[in-house]
């Protein structure tokens, strides 16, 4: 593939993700009194799945230990997670969401699919089968990198 096909794919992808962001991610969730911020569900989505250490979890979302920590440190006051000394070592402290915790990000998800699909209604039913048709296809060629 030629350099300007793979320069277009790249302006390409940055303007959608940064698009995608700013007209459908971007939103009150839900006005907590928490202040909780699309970081914080970032957190507490990884969290869900499994338990992590700060390093693990930092890695997975591409931050510092002391930027993660600014984030974890409201979380852990709240209830909303935990640290759990590790049961094999423990120097090692592990993080994970507890069930309060649990509930508050399904919430908060549904938030957030509400409001895309509040969004998503404006578009016409042909623009949402172009739409759909193209994140499958993306979806597609992504899943092969």
């Amino acid at each position: 593939m030629k350099d300007t096909n793979i320069d277009r794919i790249l302006e390409n992808m940055f303007v959608v993700m940064l698009v995608t962001h700013k007209k459908m991610l971007r939103m009150d969730l839900g006005g907590s009194s928490d202040n909780l911020t699309r970081l914080h569900l970032a957190v507490m989505g990884e969290l869900s799945q499994t338990s992590l250490t700060m390093s693990e979890l930092a890695n997975t979302l591409m931050m510092t230990k002391p930027q993660l920590t600014h984030l974890v440190d409201p979380l852990v006051q709240l209830g909303i997670v935990e640290r759990r000394p590790d049961t094999e070592d423990r120097r090692v402290i592990n993080l994970a969401l507890t069930e309060s915790g649990r509930v508050l990000l399904g919430e908060m998800k549904q938030k957030v699919k509400e409001n895309t699909k509040n969004r998503l209604a404006k578009l016409s039913p042909e623009e949402l089968a172009q739409m759909s048709s193209a994140l499958e296809t993306l979806r597609n060629i992504v899943v092969k990198l």
